[in-house]
């Protein structure tokens, strides 16, 4: 578990929203969650490995992201952190008592 102190960066947390396109369809983008968005975390790296696809070399990440417990994240957001957006893949919730919450995201892959 973190320390309120280890908290030291700050990440945005996304939910997919439909956007107008300018043309009158829509698009789904991101937008920030209506409860709190931004918040202080630890963060801490997990795993790597870099692919190559179509003719490029393309790094991905697991990352572990701990934060105040909170009761409205879910998979089906996002986490910006340092201008680089990382898929939810698991939030690990250790009951509504517990002090943090343990989310593991992933950079460099589509949702």
């Amino acid at each position: 578990m973190a320390r309120p102190g280890k908290l030291d960066q700050r990440i945005t947390f996304k939910a997919q929203a439909l956007a107008a396109d300018g043309i009158g369809g829509s698009v789904m983008s991101y937008g920030d969650i209506s409860t709190v968005p931004t918040v202080w975390a630890r963060v801490t790296p997990s795993s790597g490995k870099e692919i190559s696809a179509e003719g490029r070399v393309v790094a991905d990440g697991m990352f572990k992201f701990t934060i105040r417990n909170r009761s409205d994240i879910d998979e089906t957001h996002v986490i910006v952190w340092g201008g680089e957006t990382y898929n939810i893949r698991n939030v690990r919730r250790s009951g509504t008592r517990s002090m943090y919450l343990e989310i593991d995201a992933e950079r460099g892959v589509a949702t």
